[in-house]
């Protein structure tokens, strides 16, 4: 399905098109990818979704890596209601990271300008294929990239219309949730884009 510019390939969950908790066929953009050189495949991202949603609802959550992210990102579109768990939020999202080159093997190596632009054409593909009816962008320095490369009219400081194709698709940014997150300040806006 998908050609070799893109190395990792996206999360689409099974109500992507229909979602149940979200008004809008929704593509969530991570940044990039880390890992070990050798766990750097295609399914690297399927797998860390199929893994936060594997865990025991019984058990207590994790509280590192890819599941505190997941954590994070529900609590800013819904809030602090954990109903919305890891299972309900990837079966109504796609998931991509732009960036589409192995960064490093650990967090907050950044990305170089080659890779950012190198990546451009990897999602294009995906959007063109997918057809979100809005990208929730995780990160701003994700945003600046998007934005340096990507036709694109202003709607808000939160907010653009990607141009992809000849379509226009509405995007928004919040902080990364790796970093620290202002709930009152970033739940406001995710919700504008994803819930109204």
């Amino acid at each position: 399905m998908w050609s070799s510019a893109i190395e990792v390939h996206p999360w689409v969950g099974k109500n992507y098109q229909h979602p149940e908790n979200l008004l809008h066929k929704t593509l969530v953009l991570g940044e990039s990818n880390f890992t070990e050189s050798g766990k750097f495949k295609s399914d690297l991202v399927i797998n860390c979704v199929l893994n936060d949603m594997s865990i025991d609802p019984t058990e207590e959550r994790d509280t590192t890596g890819f599941c505190r992210f997941s954590t994070k990102i529900r609590r800013i579109v819904f809030g602090r209601d954990e109903a919305i768990g890891p299972n309900s939020f990837w079966q109504d999202v796609a998931f991509y990271n732009f960036v589409q080159s192995l960064v490093g093997d650990k967090a907050r190596i950044r990305p170089t300008q080659e890779m950012w632009e190198g990546s451009v054409p990897a999602f294009i593909e995906v959007v063109l294929s997918l057809q979100p009816s809005r990208i929730f962008v995780l990160g701003k320095a994700n945003w600046r990239n998007l934005l340096a490369h990507i036709e694109h009219e202003i709607v808000d400081p939160f907010t653009v219309r990607l141009k992809v194709g000849s379509e226009f698709v509405a995007a928004g940014y919040i902080n990364h949730p790796s970093s620290s997150l202002s709930y009152n300040k970033w739940q406001p806006i995710a919700q504008k884009l994803l819930l109204s």
